[in-house]
């Protein structure tokens, strides 16, 4: 009698570690990562001028891989688990290229030309762009138009945009389309000074 609770013990004592490491222990979180890309080039026909993009700056707080979310009036935090897949600066400058050829029917360089002059220099910064808890998403730039022989024009954005759904893949879209917004905007001024 004795033996037989030598062994119950100790398997009582596995099964009861083997349930408590179950509950204890939880899937790994997966990592997602984001691409922010614009739509394809759209190439029109006749002369084109050309301006030349700048490196695009963006506020210290968003120079990181984690996506960010304001949480609070003057809080932020930032996603370990939904990261931009490359730099957000090259990822914004790539979309701007695209986008502002796209609207403003110009060739955009984002290199120092070697071949041609530029009509036009632009160089911009982004100051916020981020989402909320609530499902708004907003952005605040500005940027500088230069072009030979003139004063430098200053130009500024800051629009706001509700999430078409929850999640961070609709939050990459918001940021697309304030993107799209911000290009618009460029490729306005860009129209306006050639009068």
């Amino acid at each position: 009698m004795m033996n037989a609770k030598r062994l119950s013990l100790p398997a009582g004592l596995l099964c009861a570690g083997l349930l408590l490491a179950g509950c204890a222990g939880s899937p790994p979180v997966q990592d997602h990562d984001y691409l922010l890309r614009p739509q394809k080039l759209m190439i029109g026909s006749g002369s084109r001028s050309v301006v030349q993009l700048k490196p695009v700056a963006v506020a210290p707080y968003l120079d990181q891989k984690g996506m960010v979310l304001q949480t609070g009036s003057s809080e932020i935090r930032v996603a370990r688990h939904h990261r931009w897949a490359e730099p957000l600066d090259e990822a914004v400058e790539r979309y701007l290229q695209v986008s502002i050829a796209n609207q403003a029917e110009v060739a955009v360089e984002s290199a120092p030309l070697t071949t041609v002059e530029e009509d036009a220099t632009v160089t911009v910064r982004i100051n916020q762009l981020h989402g909320t808890e609530s499902g708004s998403v907003r952005l605040v730039a500005d940027w500088k138009v230069d072009r030979v022989g003139e004063e430098p024009m200053l130009h500024s954005y800051d629009a706001s945009i509700t999430q078409s759904a929850d999640g961070y893949p609709a939050l990459v879209a918001a940021h697309a389309e304030l993107l799209d917004g911000l290009s618009g905007a460029i490729a306005d001024s860009l129209e306006s000074g050639q009068q």
